[in-house]
């Protein structure tokens, strides 16, 4: 069964390799205006999803000193 799916995997690979090939942002014009714009909208995402994670990381340590305060109050 793994044999097979290498093969298949393999066969995927080699055969559709013009889907694999990166974004505008990669093989695009530097200087056309939908790379400037596909590199704003990573850099949204990636500030978003940072300030996300961000958050609530900050909540679960707000939620582990306050236990932490409870826990030496009793």
């Amino acid at each position: 069964m793994k044999r097979v799916s290498i093969l298949a995997l393999t066969f995927i690979l080699f055969n559709f390799e013009n889907i694999l090939f990166a974004c505008a942002t990669c093989y695009g014009d530097p200087t056309a205006n939908t790379t400037k714009a596909l590199n704003i909208a990573i850099l949204s995402m990636i500030g978003v999803t940072g300030t996300m994670l961000s958050s609530v990381a900050t909540y679960f340590f707000y939620l582990k000193k306050r236990a932490k305060n409870l826990k030496t109050k009793k």
